[in-house]
């Protein structure tokens, strides 16, 4: 990415920390495939205002499923009364495909 844009801080809390690097993974993502700067930006832009709690706003292209999988099993952890650390863990397990893939939750 261009080394034009001015300083920026890192968000320090876990969550804002990690949308802020998915928000530049996708925007190096469309810099790389010759999107204009203004496609760029939005992007970013895009990413960094995501609601996760909009299931429908993620994309259903396989380059979104463990994160939509991740998202869903997190869902229904918390709806069962899950700890956040629980939660987080399970979160993680899915989208990073380290589950026992025995869950009955459908996606």
């Amino acid at each position: 990415m261009s080394e034009n844009h001015p300083h920026f801080e890192i968000p320090k809390d876990p969550h804002k920390k990690a949308r802020y690097e998915s928000a530049l993974k996708h925007a190096r993502a469309a810099e790389a495939a010759g999107k204009s700067s203004e496609e760029v930006h939005r992007i970013f832009h895009d990413v960094m205002n995501f609601d996760s709690s909009d299931l429908d706003a993620i994309p259903k292209d396989p380059a979104h499923q463990k994160y939509r999988s991740a998202l869903i099993h997190a869902r229904k952890a918390a709806e069962e009364g899950k700890s956040s650390e629980e939660v987080h863990d399970i979160f993680n397990r899915v989208l990073h495909g380290e589950g026992k893939g025995n869950c009955g939750h459908k996606n």
